[in-house]
């Protein structure tokens, strides 16, 4: 898996690709632990996650000193929301290069009177700040279920809250098998996938459709969709073989999928 990361001016392959947390502080040191085992690792490409927030570096410097897991990660203090979308574009633009990024993944904000309405400004900033590149796939956790559907249009590949799987977080930030079968280890025997169909409704509709949809199964249990089940090239028709594949992207259409792959709170 090779990802788009900045050179002499331009977007060049390299495979170690950073994953970004947007809005971090210590408290979700856990997360960059989890994000650092599952990420290829490079010395000269740098730790595998950067960590953004509005804390000073050094007030963080000093929660993380003796912590081994200070090594996984790189801190970029960025300007507040409350200085503009501009500079804190301009910081992920070229402090943080975040067009290179693996994946961006937004936490709410704690300082924030309107977590959900900063994060939508987040997003904005995250697509501003790639220009003309491709935006990573942006994950963003909101405390309101409600909210999810006016992140349509941010370059948002998901959107999972408080009570549902946060497993969701991890499954989509996996941008290849390998990793998604490591994540699956580590949830191995609280989570369950399952295959289920496309509802009938949505059979025109994008996979962002069928997550967004697909919230709870019938005995009311927390789900949520990681990829699809599409006949295969090789052997396209009714009675040919499939293939599963993870994440496919929020545009991908899902008229053809024999199922959706999900996973279940067990």
């Amino acid at each position: 898996m090779s990802t788009a990361r900045y050179a002499q001016g331009e977007l060049t392959e390299l495979r170690y690709a950073p994953m970004v947390i947007v809005n971090w502080s210590p408290v979700a040191l856990g997360l960059v632990r989890t994000l650092a085992q599952a990420a290829p690792v490079s010395p000269e490409a740098g730790p595998p996650v950067i960590c953004v927030g509005t804390e000073s570096a050094a007030s963080i410097e000093e929660a993380l000193h003796g912590l081994s897991a200070r090594a996984l990660l790189r801190y970029v203090q960025v300007p507040s929301l409350a200085e503009g979308i501009e500079p804190l574009a301009s910081a992920l633009e070229q402090t943080v290069r975040i067009a290179a990024a693996r994946a961006v993944i937004v936490l709410p904000d704690s300082h924030a009177e309107e977590p959900d309405a900063a994060s939508r400004l987040t997003c904005a900033a995250v697509s501003r700040a790639c220009g003309p590149y491709p935006v990573p796939n942006i994950l963003v956790e909101v405390e309101d279920p409600e909210a999810a559907y006016e992140f349509a249009g941010l370059g948002v590949a998901t959107v999972f809250y408080p009570g549902y799987l946060r497993a969701a977080l991890l499954a989509h930030a996996c941008v290849d098998l390998g990793v998604f079968q490591f994540v699956y280890g580590l949830l191995r025997g609280r989570y369950r996938v399952r295959l289920r169909p496309v509802p009938h409704a949505l059979k025109e509709g994008t996979f962002f459709d069928v997550a967004r949809a697909l919230e709870v199964d019938e005995a009311g249990n927390p789900i949520t969709a990681i990829g699809l089940q599409l006949p295969s090239p090789e052997q396209p028709g009714p009675d040919g073989e499939t293939t599963l594949k993870i994440n496919p992207g929020p545009g991908h259409p899902v008229r053809d999928a024999v199922g959706v792959l999900v996973l279940v709170d067990s």
